[in-house]
């Protein structure tokens, strides 16, 4: 009697929630058609049944996790629900590191409807083409540029920032660089609460507001 297969059946699915895991625990770089197959316990062949190539994957990937980010259906007023829908996206993309790095090179209709929110809260609200368009630029480079920041930065917790820190601040003590030296001092005094992301997001939105009410004002 032949011996039964007990592995779990494969699927695309399967297959883009392995590789999301992986990602998330090595980083997009060692991910491979090879490693995800032996993973799953399935020759490498298997993959592409269900997936056409890394592109392929990388774009289910991708849209697989923008579909956790919190879409507000437009019940609040559109500073509060554009502040929640970028907050979201960025704790997605903090959730996991690699989707940054990938983010404007994948397609998908979850990384799209999000795209179109941003846009729908902007123009129902009232603001025209060119100012949706503005902001929603501003969001999305704010967004993706801060959480790329945050992953490249050299240390992981406060403890090695301040090393970094110290070190950087003696190499500044032989330079003629004085704002710089004040700044980094100002760091490490640990003085610094606003330099995050909603401090920031808001200097965005407060700055659309202003220009909002002045283009109803004309």
């Amino acid at each position: 009697m032949p011996k039964q297969n007990k592995r779990t059946k494969l699927s695309r699915e399967r297959i883009v929630r392995a590789a999301i895991k992986a990602a998330d625990r090595n980083g997009l770089e060692v991910l491979s058609m090879r490693s995800l197959a032996s993973e799953l316990g399935y020759g490498v062949m298997s993959l592409y049944n269900h997936v056409k190539d890394k592109e392929d994957l990388f774009n289910a990937m991708a849209d697989a996790v923008a579909s956790e980010i919190e879409l507000p259906i437009g019940r609040r007023k559109w500073k509060e629900d554009l502040r929640r829908c970028a907050t979201s996206a960025y704790l997605t993309m903090l959730r996991h590191p690699w989707l940054p790095g990938i983010w404007g090179e994948t397609l998908g209709y979850a990384k799209n409807r999000y795209h179109d929110t941003l846009l729908r809260l902007m123009r129902n609200a009232g603001f025209s083409q060119d100012l949706a368009c503005r902001g929603f630029h501003a969001l999305m480079m704010h967004v993706v540029g801060f959480a790329l920041q945050v992953m490249e930065m050299p240390y992981k917790s406060q403890k090695e920032l301040r090393t970094f820190s110290k070190h950087h601040l003696d190499d500044l003590a032989e330079q003629d660089l004085l704002f710089l030296r004040e700044h980094v001092a100002y760091l490490l005094e640990g003085k610094d609460q606003k330099s995050d992301f909603g401090y920031m997001l808001d200097l965005i939105l407060d700055g659309l507001e202003r220009d909002f009410s002045s283009s109803k004002n004309r």
